[in-house]
């Protein structure tokens, strides 16, 4: 016996949550399968702050008022920041964004992923016509004969579906079992990410400081500490998870050229291995990838899931005023339209990777004139703020 949904989402991290609260909202019943418990209890947050954090995009903050998600998001541990500093450690140019120049309040904000997922998981169960599945897991895919796709799940309930969306993320195990191939690319570097005290006020900003061995970012946090993503070579990065907290925040002070003082104190660290991957086919038969399972960029300044959430925005758009969600058509213009977009996103971050990982003499002096006069043009500022926003969102 299989129960019967319009959708079905593998993966309820905050694409697949965001997907199934949007599309539910259009008059479709969604099924959410999610291998991994995650009440909402286990998201309550406590005096410390969270290593894993977002820089949410104003459009992604669009994307989460309209939903009722960001009412319910805990404001008080939310800050957003109003300028971006960016210089690299061979030259003395410094670019300066700032909101003002694009009539905006702010250009981003910093959030916990486990506020998002809070206030997600709370507005996805005030909802009937969604169904949890957790922990469980899709084991089997098949189309039957009624012109829908069957899905058998670990704990041997069988779901059918209009349409499966697969959002459980980078290493998708529901996109291998779909047959859809993703294309990986090893950066060899890792990511240490913290959250650190210094001697100095952030000063609502995020920085970016691009080093020979990869960039370091400091990013705002609203109780005045700041949480880093320091990309590093491997060897290097080892070598900085076996410092102790004393001479790593003594390392991150000299990288960080003490734009905020002395690092004061830093708290849990932790790393993951880096790369970008990318699939040539999102769409297939009824399935359908999404978010990190469609797509992945570095995690420049924490910006990732911002793709994601317009992912589902725009199958909104497309699907949600039908009666039936399982339309080739405007399941086709999605894929064609995300993969255009997306693709200009992961380009730009791995650019600039190469642009400002790169030491020959040629392209620091080009490099180093090149930020001298977008600091110095207002107007070539501007189109970049909102390119990258764009880009962004």
């Amino acid at each position: 016996m299989s129960e019967r949904f319009d959708i079905v989402v593998a993966g309820a991290g905050m694409v697949g949550a965001c997907a199934a609260l949007s599309l539910v909202r259009s008059g479709f019943r969604i099924a959410l399968v999610e291998p991994v418990p995650i009440g909402i209890e286990s998201l309550e947050n406590g005096a410390v702050y969270a290593e894993r954090v977002s820089a949410i995009s104003p459009v992604s903050e669009q994307i989460l008022t309209r939903l009722g998600v960001w009412s319910g998001l805990d404001q008080s541990r939310l800050c957003r920041y109003d300028q971006m500093f960016i210089w690299h450690e061979n030259g003395d140019a410094i670019i300066r964004f700032d909101s003002f120049e694009i009539a905006r309040e702010n250009l981003g904000t910093i959030i916990e992923n486990q506020q998002i997922l809070r206030a997600l998981r709370m507005a996805c169960e005030s909802q009937s016509e969604i169904e949890w599945f957790e922990p469980d897991a899709i084991v089997s895919i098949a189309e039957n004969s009624h012109s829908v796709v069957s899905l058998e799940l670990k704990s041997g309930v069988t779901l059918d579906a209009e349409l499966l969306l697969v959002a459980d993320g980078r290493n998708s195990s529901t996109r291998d079992l779909a047959g859809l191939k993703a294309v990986h690319q090893n950066y060899d570097q890792i990511a240490i990410i913290a959250n650190v005290a210094t001697e100095n006020t952030h000063q609502y900003t995020a920085w970016q400081r691009f080093l020979g061995t990869g960039p370091l970012a400091m990013l705002p946090l609203a109780n005045g500490d700041s949480s880093i993503v320091w990309s590093c070579d491997t060897v290097l990065g080892h070598e900085l998870l076996d410092l102790d907290d004393d001479l790593f925040c003594s390392a991150l002070s000299r990288a960080f050229e003490y734009r905020l003082g002395e690092v004061k104190s830093i708290g849990r660290r932790l790393g993951f291995p880096l790369g970008w991957h990318s699939c040539d086919q999102w769409l297939r038969d009824r399935i359908l990838l999404i978010g990190d399972a469609a797509h992945g960029v570095h995690p420049l300044a924490g910006q990732g899931v911002n793709l994601g959430f317009s992912d589902v925005d725009l199958l909104t758009r497309l699907i949600g005023g039908l009666d039936n969600p399982w339309h080739r058509p405007r399941l086709r213009q999605f894929e064609r339209q995300r993969k255009s977009e997306t693709a200009i996103a992961t380009h730009l971050f791995s650019g600039l990777k190469w642009l400002y990982g790169t030491d020959k003499y040629g392209i620091n002096r080009v490099r180093n004139l090149g930020m001298h006069a977008v600091q110095a043009s207002p107007w070539c500022r501007r189109v970049l703020i909102k390119q990258a926003i764009r880009n962004m969102a």
